[in-house]
């Protein structure tokens, strides 16, 4: 079975197209070591996949990484 590359996709995509092709998939975030996922609960995160490992026939590890959007307030200042 061909296992699509989903390298430097973001994740819904990467995930679409994995469940399109049948592939089992898992999903680690690579963060510093004091974060938590939970920390970026509230803000504008899209997460990128950077690394793809194959663990067994059709089933694959995607590491990712988050890259937090910036917010523009009313009067024009970003956070």
């Amino acid at each position: 079975m061909n296992i699509p590359c989903v390298l430097a996709l973001e994740l819904e995509e990467a995930s679409y197209r994995l469940q399109q092709a049948g592939v089992a998939f898992e999903v680690e975030a690579l963060l510093p070591p004091r974060d938590k996922p939970e920390d970026f609960a509230r803000l504008s995160v899209r997460k990128y996949v950077v690394r793809q490992r194959e663990l067994s026939a059709n089933k694959l590890v995607l590491t990712v990484v988050y890259r937090v959007g910036k917010e523009v307030f009313g009067n024009g200042s970003e956070n």
